[in-house]
């Protein structure tokens, strides 16, 4: 039987599921496995069925490509965009752009003039900041930076992207209108304590104020009684109920514009996991596993050309379409993160050309 989920019934829906007290056996969860450190010889241990090669292909910054995306849609912004569509480092020209610095300081690990901090480090962390609404003052503690580079980080980014907090301001008030945000796909997250927690909130604001004046007074006196150790801590004690109140607010303001971003990124691979199902079952092949924003399919050697690298290529690029660019980095494994590039494999004898044999050590 075929259930439609609607705004009527979801939350009907949701309380049943929760109350459902079965148990599902679940499979491997290969996206908390590491890719790094014992990791790796964790995942050099997945190797394709004999006559098969893994090929896997990972998009590249889809959720800035996204942002860019709205951006310019929505606002006629493209000072983001026009980065992707140069085809250019994204937060090595964003860097560039917002601290006004030539390129040799802004690519990665690199110092401003002065030393004082790392440009396209600050650059890729304070995207998100700025997502976040993060103070310069807490970026500055962050970034291990003064709060004059700090400030300047936030005034230079609000004149080169213009736009930007006006998408995420204009997301999350969506949100509190309406309870709900949804990816550019259609597909809705939903907020439904949003607006009574707020309210609560608001209507607690001025008591709040008033217990922290009193716990500071208390906090003051050179000796407190045993009276006075019980009433801090009850003010204490009714303080952290109504700051967790207050900040399950900040949490889903900020994961109302994660939801829009990221759900609209898991869209596009969902879309493009589809797809590549169908050509799997056409032609033969496994689809292994999709890991974040990575699709991994087992190939038949023979089937293991330049032609099925460029229609991989195709459908990780084309099969959802922006106004920026789709890029995928693939790679070709013999097993599992012992990965070659589409110019560093013979075709013809499925193997590593001879000058990149001995790119990898025999996994143990």
């Amino acid at each position: 039987m075929t259930l439609t989920i609607t705004d009527a019934n979801y939350h009907a829906i949701v309380r049943k599921l929760i109350s459902d007290e079965r148990k599902v056996p679940k499979g491997t969860n290969l996206q908390n496995m590491p890719s790094k450190g014992a990791g790796t010889s964790v995942r050099n241990q997945f190797i394709p069925r004999p006559g098969s090669t893994f090929v896997g292909a990972d998009l590249g910054q889809i959720e800035p490509r996204i942002m860019s995306h709205i951006m310019y849609t929505r606002y006629g912004d493209n000072s983001m965009r026009q980065i992707f569509v140069d085809g250019v480092d994204l937060y090595t020209t964003m860097a560039m752009m917002t601290f006004d610095l030539p390129q040799e300081y802004c690519v990665d690990k690199a110092y401003d003039p002065t030393h004082t901090f790392q440009p396209r480090k600050m650059m890729k962390t304070g995207q998100l900041a700025v997502s976040y609404d993060q103070s310069p003052k807490s970026f500055a503690k962050k970034m291990n930076v003064s709060d004059d580079v700090a400030a300047m980080f936030f005034d230079n980014f609000d004149r080169t992207f213009p736009s930007f907090k006006t998408m995420v301001a204009d997301i999350r008030e969506f949100m509190r209108r309406h309870g709900y945000v949804e990816t550019l796909d259609g597909r809705k997250r939903r907020f439904p304590d949003y607006k009574s927690v707020a309210a609560a909130a608001a209507k607690n604001e001025q008591r709040l104020i008033r217990l922290y004046t009193e716990r500071k007074a208390l906090r003051n006196k050179a000796k407190l009684s045993a009276l006075d150790s019980a009433k801090l801590q009850r003010i204490q004690d009714e303080i952290d109920v109504l700051s967790e109140k207050r900040g399950l607010i900040g949490y889903w303001e900020r994961a109302s514009f994660n939801a829009v971003i990221q759900g609209t990124g898991a869209d596009v691979l969902k879309r493009i996991g589809i797809r590549n199902a169908r050509v799997c079952r056409a032609r033969g092949w496994e689809f292994n596993a999709s890991i974040h924003d990575e699709i991994k399919n087992s190939i038949p050697n023979e089937q293991l050309t330049r032609e099925t690298i460029a229609l991989i290529d195709e459908i990780m690029t084309q099969t959802v379409t922006f106004s920026v660019p789709l890029v995928t980095d693939i790679v070709i494994e013999p097993r599992w993160m012992q990965e070659y590039g589409p110019d560093e494999w013979d075709y013809k004898n499925c193997c590593p050309l001879p000058e990149f044999a001995n790119k990898y050590e025999e996994a143990v």
